[in-house]
């Protein structure tokens, strides 16, 4: 069994897909069988996703996940040093930028998922980051 991350191109609906594998899905998204559950659209396409690594007790899937713990961690401490944090100005701080309004630098912080959607729609890059960026201090 495997799950997509689905998007409905119509109302950007996002929602899960459980298929036999992709050549299941191919076949059902071809069939025009796999809808949008928000406007029942068929015009549905993969989001991104992160691969699904089953836990097993070898010492090469502990080294790898150590690996991605490590690589995680190295960019976390990259991004909190040479990044200005925003906190949940962050979608603002994106706009002025973008438009000129504030020099250009690298910034990180919080977004909701629409304000996120708002931030592609102006062709303004966003990524996700592995961790929490909310500070406490």
């Amino acid at each position: 069994m495997i799950v997509f991350n689905l998007s409905c191109s119509d109302c950007d609906f996002f929602f899960e897909g459980w298929f036999e594998n992709t050549k299941d899905y191919n076949k059902q998204i071809n069939q025009g069988l796999v809808s949008c559950p928000s406007c029942n659209s068929i015009q549905i396409k993969k989001g991104l996703m992160a691969p699904n690594v089953a836990k097993k007790s070898n010492s090469k899937t502990s080294k790898i996940n150590k690996a991605i713990a490590s690589n995680v961690k190295k960019l976390k401490k990259i991004i909190e040093k040479d990044f200005d944090y925003v906190g949940d100005k962050f979608t603002e701080e994106a706009k002025k930028i973008k438009f000129g309004e504030t020099k250009e630098r690298a910034i990180y912080g919080e977004a909701s998922i629409e304000q996120t959607k708002e931030l592609m729609d102006n062709d303004i890059d966003v990524i996700p980051l592995p961790f929490s960026t909310k500070k406490t201090n």
